[in-house]
């Protein structure tokens, strides 16, 4: 992890051993801290911003083998791909020179490239902690963000005891 001492593109480089970091306390760090690119970035090779005021967005990730678990809860509020690079192609597939190949190009350069589409491209997200899998299995996770008590409440003007006691655990 990189430091620099403020956040304008400009700002100097410190070296973090040089940082009284206690001294800081529990307000707001006048640092910004990088992660370079690289295949052991937690976001992983490829990025996706969307314009949102929560600072939301989708990535890739260096940990594979976290799809194969069925709590999903990992990335800090951002969301992870399980397949980036086809999401990166379908995305680009209307930008002029974007092709499949460049995109693993690029990538495989490990410089960061900055993508501006000509237009944007809706993006609805949804948060489910209950679906229907292939063969009509039925799928549970946890409620990490506390979102299904809340739907509950405006539902049925409050939460069903059955509901209370699993939130207890």
């Amino acid at each position: 992890i990189r430091v620099f001492n403020g956040w304008d593109n400009d700002a100097p480089e410190l070296d973090p051993l040089t940082v009284d970091w206690k001294s800081l306390g529990n307000g707001r760090v006048p640092y910004r801290l990088r992660q370079d690119a690289g295949p052991n970035n937690a976001l992983g090779r490829v990025k996706f911003m969307l314009p949102n005021r929560f600072d939301v967005y989708l990535h890739d990730t260096p940990s594979r083998e976290l799809f194969a678990k069925s709590v999903r809860a990992f990335s800090s509020g951002c969301i992870r791909l399980k397949e980036p690079m086809r999401l990166a192609e379908y995305v680009l597939a209307d930008v002029p020179g974007w092709d499949r190949a460049r995109i693993d190009s690029v990538v495989a350069s490990g410089k960061t490239t900055v993508v501006r589409l000509p237009q944007g491209i809706p993006v609805h997200l949804t948060y489910s902690t209950v679906w229907f899998g292939e063969g009509g299995t039925i799928h549970f996770r946890d409620d990490v963000y506390g979102r299904d008590g809340l739907l509950l409440k405006a539902l049925f003007g409050r939460v069903p005891k059955v509901k209370q006691a699993r939130e207890d655990r």
